[in-house]
């Protein structure tokens, strides 16, 4: 596959270091070690799960892909960890940085003065409340990649995400849900399910928008054994955050 071909399907290219290049490491080092497929939870346009497919093909491994979405976008209800003056508060209990803090006050300002955003947790990403996919087009790139690894699963988390619903095992997740409850709800799925030594990639962990998602990793991951890591593509990028079981 070209690399045009990538940003014509708005796919994540994998042959570029990006801010995922942890989680697509790990599967490439251990997709012929460890059981379990693969699970996104929060899909959108299929950017990564699309990558992420093509990637196991790639590497020959027959593991699928399962992506989790309501694919209509946000729960109507939130959380109040999800209003961004929450993160206030993490950095009053040192849970976040004074630079971390800055980037986020200056992320508002942005917003507020130059685009003139409402600041809330529906309309504060670009994407807004990610109500704006289209699933049949997500299909028809599927079927245009013949990728037949991926499992496609709709609906909300609370319905979807029960123990009996497969995969059985997980070897590697990816979080990319924003929300305090939507974190939460993903990650008493996928830990029971995430065999020892298996990674999981947060996406909001380090976010300059949703403070919710750090919030319920941190409360989630309380007494569990685990090991935390921050990985930094380029100087001064997004810190990116893995937690693999142990």
């Amino acid at each position: 596959m070209y690399n045009w071909e990538f940003n014509v399907l708005g796919i994540y290219n994998f042959n570029n270091a990006g801010p995922y290049k942890p989680l697509f490491d790990f599967i490439k080092n251990n997709h012929n070690k460890l059981d379990g497929d693969i699970l996104e939870a929060g899909v959108f346009k299929g950017s990564t799960l699309l990558s992420m497919a093509l990637f196991l093909k790639k590497i020959k491994s027959n593991k699928k892909i399962y992506g989790f979405d309501t694919f209509q976008g946000f729960p109507k209800l939130n959380n109040k960890y999800d209003n961004i003056n929450q993160f206030k508060k993490l950095l009053i209990e040192n849970k976040i940085n004074v630079s971390h803090y800055k980037k986020i006050k200056k992320f508002v300002q942005l917003k507020k003065k130059i685009f003139r955003n409402k600041i809330s947790f529906d309309s504060v990403s670009s994407s807004e409340d990610f109500s704006k996919v289209d699933i049949n087009l997500l299909m028809k790139k599927i079927k245009y990649l013949d990728l037949d690894n991926i499992v496609l699963v709709k609906g909300p988390f609370n319905k979807t995400m029960k123990s009996e619903i497969k995969p059985k095992k997980i070897m590697a997740a990816f979080i990319d849900c924003d929300l305090y409850d939507s974190y939460m709800q993903s990650l008493n799925f996928i830990w029971p399910k995430l065999v020892f030594n298996g990674l999981v990639q947060m996406d909001e962990y380090f976010s300059l928008k949703f403070p919710g998602a750090r919030i319920a990793c941190d409360e989630f991951f309380k007494g569990k054994k685990y090991h935390k890591k921050k990985y930094l593509i380029k100087k001064d990028d997004f810190e990116r955050w893995c937690f693999k079981k142990k």
